[in-house]
């Protein structure tokens, strides 16, 4: 399958969005126009109690590595680091960028029923509740197990919440944790990923947690009964990308998903316009 235009796949996404079976799973990619802290300044502030040159502490392991140590250094573990990242990443400024971002306001005029998130921070959801909409955030166990509004969306904060430290997942341990899939977003997100149709945006697909469930759930799907005339289910997702190279789509291929290829000279517009195109109103 070659890489897709929006034009293309359009059919397609507006058919599972039509069927409530389109769920979009957004990456730190999304907040981008937000001007939100990025993993090289992150790991600056981890470094600086301790001594370190911003650029210097980088060199010394992978992001979660470093949060790791951070964690065993520091005597409150990484409540300080969740405090200061909080304080950035929902600052006036940015949800004042947030209220003005076009590919925020275009995401809520699309009725969803649920939006995964690997964002900690909260402009997911307020960016729905600027537009009118009713939100439900799932974050803990306990958030899985009341019940719900049928009118809201939920939004499922797959990497945990700033407004609850414990929940944040940062480090290497927390990370390898997550592959047993025994957390509760985790048991959401293998439900789901059986009948629905997942467009990955403002995301490299990169996460190893994301591709091992992917893997594991492409597994489960050839299992399933085929039809009577011998066919399967052909049940595709999608990764909206500014760039797909000729490595990742024969890579994804093999997940059955499609790569829809967005025009980079303007990224915010690229996105409103897919989204707009799965609502019908372009």
């Amino acid at each position: 399958m070659p890489v897709l235009t929006v034009e293309q796949a359009k059919p397609r996404l507006r058919e599972a969005y039509r069927q409530r079976q389109l769920i979009p799973f957004l990456g730190s990619g999304f907040s981008a126009p937000l001007g939100l802290p990025q993993w090289g300044e992150l790991m600056g502030w981890m470094g600086e109690p301790f001594g370190f040159d911003p650029a210097l502490f980088e060199l010394n392991g992978t992001p979660p590595q470093l949060a790791g140590y951070y964690e065993l250094e520091n005597e409150n573990g990484l409540s300080p680091f969740v405090e200061q990242m909080r304080s950035r990443f929902h600052a006036p400024e940015a949800n004042a960028l947030r209220r003005n971002s076009v590919q925020h306001a275009a995401l809520a005029r699309l009725t969803l029923r649920r939006i995964y998130t690997t964002n900690f921070e909260h402009h997911i959801e307020e960016a729905l509740r600027d537009g009118g909409q009713k939100v439900d955030v799932l974050v803990r166990v306990e958030d899985y197990m009341r019940p719900t509004d049928p009118t809201a969306c939920q939004v499922v904060k797959f990497h945990g919440d700033l407004a609850h430290d414990d929940t944040v997942i940062l480090t290497e341990r927390q990370f390898f944790d997550r592959l047993s899939l025994d957390a509760a977003p985790d048991q959401y997100l293998r439900a789901d990923l059986l009948g629905n149709v997942f467009l990955f945006l403002g995301y490299s697909f990169s996460d190893h947690n994301i591709r091992n469930i992917w893997y594991r759930m492409e597994r489960l799907r050839r299992e399933v009964r085929p039809r009577p005339d011998g066919s399967r289910q052909d049940q595709r997702s999608f990764l909206a990308t500014f760039g797909a190279g000729l490595v990742q789509p024969r890579l994804l291929e093999e997940l059955h998903i499609d790569m829809i290829e967005l025009d980079p000279r303007d990224k915010p517009k690229s996105v409103v316009e897919l989204l707009d195109a799965i609502g019908g109103t372009s």
